[in-house]
């Protein structure tokens, strides 16, 4: 039943539609209280209160645990009041006890998505439907409300490098700080954009390897160009030939661009510890 706009009682034939299905679309605070629980009578206003204060940043479902026991104990709940809040139908946050209002607003500000949040959700939904360019416009929004905002820089960079912006991308992906960088996305994307500008190269470096197979330069560019055409096996072997060859060449060039395909390709794929192998083969020698 509901009880205002913004909040409701939920019972088990509710909770799908109520709890799970409303929390993809928006936050969902689930209060797990009971009648005789004293300290439920003096949390559950407070929580009401600020539902209908915040309009809309959340929406405070109630759940009886005496009524509903399979619902609390599905969610291991083990004193009350219990609050839970749920995103695109997971827990995400959550607290026990009656805690004094200054707390529960510390709670909710620390843990509900805020606007950047949620233009990065709908960016990614833009993405999913493969368009780009309206993906690319909710980053940019996104980054207006929090300019160090991490998904949204990355998807920003994404949805560039999607589009064949490279340059803006690059830029967008040095806006990182120094410890993001080093996500597993964030080292993909730079791969791709190391690579993405030799792909239009590989007859003009393979007429250049002909002509002059000393030549360590050549090899590297080769080898880019392979894996920008997602020839990765034969790029990485010009790579690791440019190792065998002068392991110090361009600050450790030939390392550094195998090191660089690894991250493209991503953890698990067959090709990595094959060449991870011969690497370390040539480097420990």
């Amino acid at each position: 039943m509901s009880v205002s706009q913004w909040i409701g009682n939920v019972d088990e034939s509710t909770f799908g539609r109520e709890v799970l299905e409303r929390s993809r679309r928006m936050p969902v605070l689930v209060d797990f209280w009971a009648v005789w629980c004293g300290p439920c009578r003096t949390l559950g206003p407070v929580l009401e209160k600020l539902a209908l204060e915040m309009q809309g940043r959340f929406y405070l479902a109630k759940i009886d645990s005496d009524r509903d026991p399979e619902l609390a104990r599905r969610y291991g709940v083990r004193g009350i009041p219990a609050v839970k809040l749920f995103v695109d139908g997971a827990v995400v946050d959550e607290f026990t006890g009656a805690l004094p209002e200054s707390q529960v607003r510390r709670f909710l500000d620390q843990a509900l998505p805020g606007p950047a949040d949620k233009l990065v959700g709908v960016g990614r939904q833009a993405e999913e439907g493969g368009s780009w360019e309206q993906a690319v416009a909710f980053y940019r929004e996104a980054l207006d409300h929090d300019a160090e905002h991490v998904a949204a820089l990355l998807g920003l960079s994404r949805g560039l490098l999607e589009l064949g912006q490279n340059e803006e991308a690059q830029l967008t992906l040095n806006r990182l700080k120094p410890h993001d960088r080093d996500r597993v996305e964030a080292r993909t994307l730079a791969a791709r954009l190391a690579f993405g500008a030799a792909e239009s190269d590989l007859e003009q470096w393979l007429e250049r390897v002909a002509h002059h197979p000393e030549d360590l330069e050549a090899l590297m560019g080769l080898g880019e160009a392979l894996v920008a055409r997602e020839r990765y096996a034969e790029g990485m072997e010009r790579f690791l030939e440019v190792v065998r060859r002068d392991r110090g060449y361009g600050e450790d060039a030939g390392r550094k661009a195998l090191v660089r395909v690894f991250d493209l390709l991503g953890p698990g794929h067959p090709l990595i510890p094959k060449f991870r192998q011969r690497l370390s083969a040539l480097l420990f020698a």
